[in-house]
């Protein structure tokens, strides 16, 4: 029994001292407009309190360009809203930071498209 109970106190304490997940930020999320849309792109982190300050968009991405956003290191996710301009928007959520996630953006008027691709 005793060894049952310090085995269990050794769990524990280990998993006390395990760090909190944070994003690499070499990980990034990439788009790529293939579409007939100029798009915006809108990136709300998920994390800690105050992470909501490194809030930001990308505007007006125009067809045949690639852009991308970083996690920020203390991230654990993220919601992008894709804005088709003049047309409508999707969201995006992605609960892992830990690897990045690329899209691409296909269609036209009134039909665009937001397509998960390899990276």
């Amino acid at each position: 029994m005793a060894v049952c109970g310090a085995a269990a106190l050794g769990v524990t304490l280990a998993g006390t001292m395990v760090p909190t997940a944070s994003a690499n930020p070499d990980n990034y999320i990439g788009f790529r407009n293939d579409s007939g849309y100029f798009v915006d792109t809108c990136y709300a982190w998920k994390g800690p309190a105050g992470i909501e300050s490194k809030n930001y968009c990308h505007w007006a991405r125009t067809v045949g360009t690639k852009w991308q956003a970083h996690f920020p290191e203390e991230a654990t996710g993220v919601t992008v809203t894709v804005n088709f301009t003049g047309s409508h928007s999707e969201p995006v959520y992605i609960d892992n930071a830990d690897s990045s996630h690329c899209y691409q953006i296909t269609g036209v008027w009134p039909n665009g498209h937001l397509l998960k691709v390899q990276c």
